[in-house]
């Protein structure tokens, strides 16, 4: 939706034209600020333009045109949320059936964008939390370690390759039950090979749920929603065969170079 093109195309008020449940004068004053936000609009001031709607929005509550201006204005901003709240009160005042239906339609755009901005919002605090278990077993693996420098303590970094060989050395050590003098594991408590080996399995495993899930699921899906729309449409061209000759030739056809297996 161009909602600047949807802005522009609305049309100056007569004062005559609108009831905003106030004097005759405080009307007037209503459509006097309404044509101003449409003016400033036009220059590209949209900040002084919000700022006035929301005040009249404010101060009229019974004004739709306003309320309704002001929805287009948030959703330019993408602030879906705010934007249906416009819409619905300006659908409490007296509209036309033609306003009406522009309100409407414009609500509906709003409230699917509010549900993917929830849907995306979920989305990204369960892939933060799945890479931050990810970190979790990476750091106890001896891979990813905490950044003791700079103003933030708990800023991750990656072990250095030799970093990862020590590692490496002191859990084979640990297996054949030798640890060499001198050298401890520098992860703040006694690590065996067992649960470096447990460590290690994790993460294997995490990898391979995310390349799952991330690559080869959507596919899969695809392929399955690609299925059910051509057995639903074989199956209203079988239905539709016995009367209709140019879908019967269609449907052999198509049999013909796709036999079943």
């Amino acid at each position: 939706m161009n909602w600047e093109l949807k802005i522009k195309k609305l049309n100056r008020l007569q004062a005559d034209e609108v009831r905003v449940g106030a004097s005759e004068k405080e009307c007037e004053r209503a459509v006097a600020m309404y044509n101003r936000a449409l003016e400033q609009i036009g220059n590209g001031n949209w900040d002084v333009a919000m700022i006035a709607l929301d005040r009249l929005t404010g101060e009229f509550p019974l004004f739709p045109q306003a309320a309704y201006l002001y929805g287009l204005c948030l959703c330019r901003q993408q602030n879906w949320r705010a934007a249906e709240e416009m819409f619905q009160k300006a659908q409490l005042s007296d509209l036309s059936e033609q306003e009406y239906e522009a309100v409407e339609e414009a609500k509906l755009i709003a409230r699917e964008g509010k549900i993917r901005d929830k849907v995306k919002s979920r989305e990204r605090r369960r892939k933060d939390n799945m890479l931050n278990r990810v970190k979790a077993d990476l750091i106890r693996g001896g891979f990813l370690e905490r950044s003791e420098s700079g103003r933030r303590a708990d800023k991750m970094r990656m072990a250095t390759a030799r970093e990862r060989e020590e590692v490496l050395k002191q859990i084979r050590a640990q297996e054949q039950g030798r640890l060499p003098q001198g050298l401890e594991l520098d992860t703040g408590q006694s690590h065996n090979g067992m649960v470096q080996i447990i460590s290690l399995i994790v993460i294997i495993s995490a990898v391979i749920f995310l390349l799952f899930y991330f690559l080869v699921r959507p596919g899969i899906i695809s392929n399955r929603r690609t299925e059910e729309q051509l057995d639903w449409l074989v199956l209203e061209m079988e239905q539709q065969a016995p009367d209709k000759q140019e879908i019967a030739d269609l449907l052999d056809m198509y049999r013909s170079r796709y036999p079943l297996d």
